[in-house]
């Protein structure tokens, strides 16, 4: 099918040492693997350099403080051990950062990026806090004009400092908007469902029961592909969780699709839903205006 890209992600990747001989075996595939960074001692930095194919991402919340504080007591020095050993094996690697309400001031700050440079970071991830899962906590999201203060920020480090980011959701322009449902992209979670992205946790089809062309051509992905670009093709409020949320309700309903886990639903009624209404207005209010700046400029869009 012409897939030569997969991100891997936990749990924790590398606690399953089978995952090896997978990478070994596929090498004409890229591997992007999302780990703590905690079991990536130095032969496993040596055994990635070797294998030639596999980019760590290591997930860190901030400083050492905020990390541990979400992550666990001493997590935050194991990731920098981790980074220490990715860049002396000469391992290409990278870091992955999750925006809440609470660390946004630290990730955002020039010392952040600089300490990741200073590690050997190439890349580094953004993803927003989404209310997903069982009992999420909607006070942990980061506001609508903190991710605002994101796409600022990583639009003044791209200018100056030598390192990729990857914005997921403020980088919607770059991509023609959401890129999930098989437009670019889907998820299969470890049960085998396959899911529109790996934060959309609902499905109609599972791999072990169908192809994944099949999966990737059911009524569900297809109903959101229809829709694609969300936000009625505003590109910097692309997410059909927390930018056009009741485009998911529709195709939920529609096609029939299930939860995946218990408590996947309750992105779809009371208070989440009703957070997640207020949250994609305001957020709309700061990017509709310069959305209308730049759509009809000459920029080529991907299609």
């Amino acid at each position: 099918m012409g897939i030569h890209f997969i991100v891997t992600q936990g749990g924790e990747m590398f606690v399953y040492e089978e995952m090896l001989d997978l990478y070994k075996k596929h090498k004409d595939i890229y591997f992007q693997v999302y780990t703590n960074g905690t079991l990536i001692n130095k032969q496993m930095a040596k055994t990635l350099v070797k294998l030639g194919n596999v980019a760590p991402m290591v997930s860190i919340e901030g400083f050492k403080e905020t990390t541990d504080r979400r992550r666990g007591r001493g997590v935050f020095d194991k990731i920098m051990q981790a980074m220490d050993n990715l860049r002396q094996a000469g391992c290409f690697f990278g870091a992955s950062v999750c925006q809440t309400r609470y660390n946004t001031e630290e990730i955002l700050s020039d010392e952040f990026f600089e300490m990741l440079l200073d590690k050997g970071c190439f890349i580094v991830w953004f993803f927003q806090f989404l209310p997903i899962g069982k009992d999420p906590d909607i006070e942990f999201m980061a506001t609508p004009e903190q991710r605002h203060r994101l796409w600022k920020k990583t639009r003044d480090v791209r200018s100056r400092l030598p390192i990729f980011i990857g914005d997921f959701w403020n980088d919607g322009p770059f991509v023609g908007g959401c890129i999930a449902a098989g437009r670019r992209y889907a998820h299969i979670n470890n049960k085998g469902d396959v899911e529109p992205c790996a934060f959309v946790h609902f499905s109609v089809d599972n791999i072990k029961e169908k192809t994944l062309r099949q999966a990737l051509n059911s009524d569900f992905f297809r109903f959101l592909r229809s829709r694609q670009p969300f936000s009625n093709g505003n590109l910097f409020s692309p997410c059909m969780i927390i930018d056009d949320p009741d485009v998911l309700r529709q195709a939920v309903v529609k096609t029939g699709a299930h939860p995946t886990h218990e408590g996947a639903d309750v992105i779809l009624n009371g208070h989440v839903k009703a957070a997640l209404d207020e949250y994609s207005q305001k957020m709309l209010g700061i990017t509709a205006p310069i959305w209308e700046t730049v759509k009809d400029k000459n920029i080529k869009w991907p299609d």
